[in-house]
């Protein structure tokens, strides 16, 4: 990669390369308008102040609407997840079927600056704040229509100085095409080469004026359509042999006596089926017992008396046994289907005087079916008798060698022979803004406006299982007082033991529908008053000051039908109707915050050697919230160009974040934790394959480590073979009302480079390099489930007694079998996240006489540092190069070393042809971090598009394209077929063909 860059920057340098079309270079001296032209004037993202003659302080990349047509019919966050400084969390491969809570996109699309999260990126439209889309606070980028947008900004680092909370990571400022004037039509369709996940997208735009320009209207509307793609049809997927879990007759035992210890002759009866009948060794524990397809018994953690069948029951991989889920399909794209609609008008009563008022909105759904149905753990919430019906003979043998053989016993299960979980997702949102600016003389000008929005979300869940049906079903009771398996309320009862669909009398009967109503909305109200103060040698000091009153709302009104009754404890619930499901509250809270501001631009020198121009920017912000009181924030940048051709620029600012009404005020609610597998070196630590059993784990006594297992709950007896096959475990989370800011602090220095020399071998050429070190304190985020467990065992360094009692330990929950039963990820003002970095961007061109112009383009991040520190007493662990780290915000991240697209392009005047190439560099596994682990990392990915635009004529452009042309195959993590869905392609080659029209 090294060498790669090098030779890049060579060649730019003596051969001349271009940018593509699809990203710009910022305004520049020689491109500023005149100093007459006050109505040029420039605002750059990161400050408010306008001025001609600016090339930014802070690291800046722009992209204009080209780049986000080369997409195709794609979401905005598809577009810009291929810039290197963003990193995808969720997006439109992201298939899960959770809701709004925790844990969960409910099928929204954020932007991740630096894998911070996404309520650490501020998102605005022409430098105002959105609608929120969530209790985080985080835009919904699915609310954005690529219509409305003339260019994005993107700067890094922190600016809540200028725009106040959540500008930790930087700011996404989605540029308004105010200046567009007639009609125009846009349609583009994609489809991937398998015939699915067919994308359709359109809109309709127009922008007028009248009055010799005094009123002007804009108008624009959009549909997208977002279809589903085969999970079968992929040959990533052909070695995915089944779930993580048993899919259903996972029995465990029922209260603390094992299996095996009852009569003397019923255990000799349970011991004869292996030794003698089936001819393989006994299983070494009860809670390892689940059943072959005709019935027989699996010893699971050594699949003793394995009979695996074709298209069902159960088979082993590198995890152990797993269930084939063959009959069921799943989607690698996340459906949607949106409209949005957006007005703007203004009218100029006089240069003093202009009133504008602006309106959008966004409706869209998603809608989706789990691939294999929700694991559900009834284990002592729902006991099945023992004389049900469908308990097998050899079942039966099992169950009477406990010491009661006649007690209820659980088991584990999922709903697929119920019906698959299908969620489905609405929203409504919309913004409503009207203000009044104008000139007040001089140099002074005012802008005062206020803005309202609300979301609407409505997420409903079909084919839950009821609970209190489930029970009556596998415990029913026929006329003459035997158990019937549920025969009586249903046709043919429910089998819990077997393979083959419930009839569809039953399934229906057993399952319900619930609509949990969640609703956000934000409130605005900003003045601005900037203009010009004395003269410095450099000219005019710029100014702004301002005041801005900030209100949110949040209120989640789960569905009463699947409400569970709150116990005595606050926070904690009694299980919910529907099983598998967290069992959240109602609840709701506000939070509101009134900020005053002021930013200075000092032009301290013009004109001098050395010293083609130095300025200085200054910015305060103090913000009075009425949860957390009063806080600072502040920065200081600058810009010098010492001559022609070269500027250098950095500065330092002071963030914060407050929390947001999610981080306050969310529910108990349920989450997954994901924790790997122990064979890779996660997973369980009471796992006999992993590290701190084997002593493969510096630092780490297994001895210690198994009498720490049994503290925790593991069975005595079982312990010795205790195993977790799961690469994911339950976990529930709550917010905090006791949380405080974080606050962030960020560094940036750069240089630009367009030198003189450069203007007269190539048609343009432009280098920049930036450094970026953003560090935020009292970082908000969860204790997840692999960090309570490696602390718990001493992974960390930070249990070295192996006390049952340390605080980590508390945190994990188990059965009576051992098995994580869930883990408790509270939510604190934890230690510290740091990332720092180096960017780089190339943009060049060349003459090719008739022909046109050969370009190329490259945008270049390297990842030094990517450290966290969960708590102040901890160490700090650098994730710089890793991958699947879930500490930020709670999903799969990647943060390779080196990432970067890049673009060469020949275009004329009948239009372009442009090859892009998209790097992601090689990972190690985060799981080795700290813990001396093996586990199995990532090689470096690339991917090739090619795009072609036709001009017919001004009026009319054809485009087309293909993305992934060699069809690349993302690399395996985390299992067999499985992979980190948000970073890597796993819907393979597509094509794409679109058109704009205008008249």
């Amino acid at each position: 990669m090294r060498a790669w860059l090098l030779s890049t920057v060579a060649i730019c340098g003596w051969q001349g390369c271009a940018w593509a079309q699809d990203l710009t270079p910022l305004p520049s001296a020689e491109s500023a308008a005149p100093e007459t032209q006050r109505d040029q004037d420039i605002i750059i993202t990161g400050s408010r102040i306008a001025r001609r003659d600016f090339t930014a302080e802070s690291p800046i990349t722009t992209v204009n609407k080209d780049f986000l047509e080369n997409t195709g019919p794609a979401t905005v966050d598809q577009s810009l997840n291929q810039l290197p400084q963003f990193q995808a969390t969720q997006n439109a491969q992201t298939s899960s079927v959770g809701g709004s809570g925790a844990g969960s996109s409910g099928g929204r699309a954020n932007a991740n600056l630096r894998g911070l999260g996404a309520p650490r990126t501020l998102v605005l439209f022409d430098g105002r704040r959105l609608q929120p889309s969530d209790v985080q606070g985080a835009i919904d980028l699915n609310t954005i229509s690529p219509a409305l947008i003339s260019s994005v900004e993107v700067i890094t680092g922190g600016a809540s100085a200028v725009y106040g909370s959540d500008a930790i990571a930087g700011v996404v400022n989605f540029r308004f095409n105010n200046g567009f004037r007639g009609f125009e039509l846009t349609g583009d369709a994609g489809i991937t080469d398998k015939g699915d996940g067919a994308n359709y997208s359109g809109s309709l735009t127009w922008g007028g004026a009248l009055l010799d320009d005094r009123a002007r209207l804009f108008v624009s509307g959009s549909y997208l359509q977002r279809g589903t793609a085969s999970r079968q049809a992929r040959r990533f997927f052909d070695n995915r042999l089944g779930t993580s879990s048993p899919t259903s007759g996972a029995i465990v035992q029922s209260g603390t006596n094992p299996f095996g210890a009852g009569s003397a002759a019923s255990v000799a009866a349970y011991r004869n089926l292996f030794t003698n009948v089936y001819g393989t060794p006994l299983p070494p524990s009860a809670s390892s017992i689940i059943l072959n397809t005709d019935g027989t018994l699996i010893g699971r953690n050594n699949a003793s008396n394995l009979r695996p069948t074709p298209l069902d029951g159960y088979v082993v991989d590198e995890t152990g046994i797993v269930s084939q889920v063959a009959l069921l399909d799943g989607t690698v794209q996340l459906p949607l289907e949106r409209y949005t609609a957006f007005a703007r008008g203004e009218f100029e009563v006089s240069p003093a005087l202009t009133f504008y008022a602006q309106g959008n909105y966004a409706t869209y759904t998603t809608d989706q079916t789990s691939e294999s149905g929700v694991l559900q753990s009834v284990v002592g919430t729902i006991a099945i008798r023992a004389d049900n019906p469908f308990v097998t003979p050899d079942l039966r043998t099992l169950l009477n060698s406990r010491p009661r053989p006649n007690d209820p016993f659980g088991y584990y299960f999922t709903s697929t022979r119920i019906g698959q979980v299908r969620v489905k997702q609405d929203y409504d949102v919309y913004q409503l803004l009207g203000g009044a600016k104008g000139d007040l003389g001089g140099s002074l000008r005012y802008d005062i406006y206020v803005s309202h929005g609300e979301t609407r979300n409505d997420e409903s869940a079909f084919n839950q299982v009821s609970r209190s049906r489930f029970n009556a079903v596998v415990n029913g009771v026929g006329p003459d007082g035997r158990a019937d398996g549920g025969r009586s309320q249903c046709e043919g009862g429910y089998d819990p033991f077997g393979f083959t669909p419930t009839s569809p009398s039953c399934a229906a009967y057993l399952t319900f529908s619930t609509t949990n109503r969640y609703r956000f909305s934000q409130t605005v109200v900003q003045g601005n008053l900037s203009g010009e103060l004395f003269e410095l040698p450099g000219g005019p000091i710029g100014f702004n000051v301002g005041a801005e009153y900030r209100r949110n709302d949040y209120r989640a009104d789960i569905d009463p039908r699947n409400s569970p009754t709150p116990t005595a404890v606050p926070g904690v619930t009694t299980s919910p109707e529907a099983l598998g499901s967290s069992g959240a509250l109602s609840s709701g809270g506000d939070i509101a915050v009134r900020e005053f501001y002021g930013e200075l631009l000092l032009p301290l020198l013009r004109d001098r050697p050395f010293f083609r121009s130095l300025e200085l920017d200054l910015a305060y912000r103090y913000s009075d919230y009425d949860r957390i009181g009063g806080v600072h924030t502040y920065k200081a940048s600058g810009n010098w160009t010492p001559f022609d051709g070269v500027a250098i620029r950095g500065g330092y600012s002071r963030a914060i974040r407050a929390p947001s009404l999610g981080d306050l005020y969310s529910p108990r609610s349920g989450a997954t934790g994901v924790i790997g597998l122990a064979p890779d070196g996660a997973g369980d630590p009471c796992d006999v394959r992993g590290a701190a059993r084997t002593g493969k784990a510096n630092g780490v006594d297994p001895a210690k480590v198994v009498a720490l297992c049994v503290a925790n709950g593991v069975p005595q007896n079982l312990v010795g073979t205790y195993r977790y096959s799961g690469r994911a475990n339950a976990a529930f989370r709550v917010g905090n009302p006791d949380l405080n800011e974080e606050t962030a602090d960020s560094y940036t220095v750069g240089a630009v480079f367009q030198p003189d020399f450069a203007k007269a071998l190539l048609k343009r050429f432009s280098f920049s390099v930036d450094y970026y070190n953003i560090a935020v304190e009292d970082a908000i985020g969860y204790v997840t489930s692999p960090l309570a467990l490696n602390q718990c065992f001493n992974l960390g360094g930070l249990n070295p007694t192996y006390d049952p009692n340390n605080y980590y330990c508390q945190l994990i929950k188990r059965d009576s079998a051992g098995v994580l039963a869930y883990i408790d990820e509270p939510l604190f003002n934890l230690g510290r996240y740091q990332t720092a970095g180096l960017d780089f961007q190339v943009d060049a061109a060349i003459g090719l006489g008739e022909v046109g112009t050969f370009s190329i383009n490259s945008a270049v991040t390297y990842v030094m540092d990517y450290k966290i520190q969960s708590l102040s007493t901890e160490p700090t662990f650098d994730y710089a190069g890793t991958i699947g780290n879930t500490q930020i915000d709670g999903f799969s991240s990647t943060h390779p070393r080196w990432k970067h697209v890049t673009t060469a392009t020949v275009s004329g005047s009948a239009g372009s042809l442009a090859l892009r190439w998209r790097y992601i560099g090689e990972q190690s596994n985060s799981g080795n971090v700290g813990t001396a682990g093996t586990a199995p990392g990532v090689p470096s990915v690339s991917y090739f598009d090619l795009i072609g635009r036709l001009i017919v004529d001004k009026q009319f452009e054809l485009r087309a394209g293909i993305t992934n042309i060699a069809d690349k195959q993302p690399p395996e993590f985390g299992g067999p077929a499985t992979t980190a869905t948000s970073t890597y392609d796993i819907i393979g080659r597509s094509l794409f063909v679109g058109a704009t029209a205008r008249f």
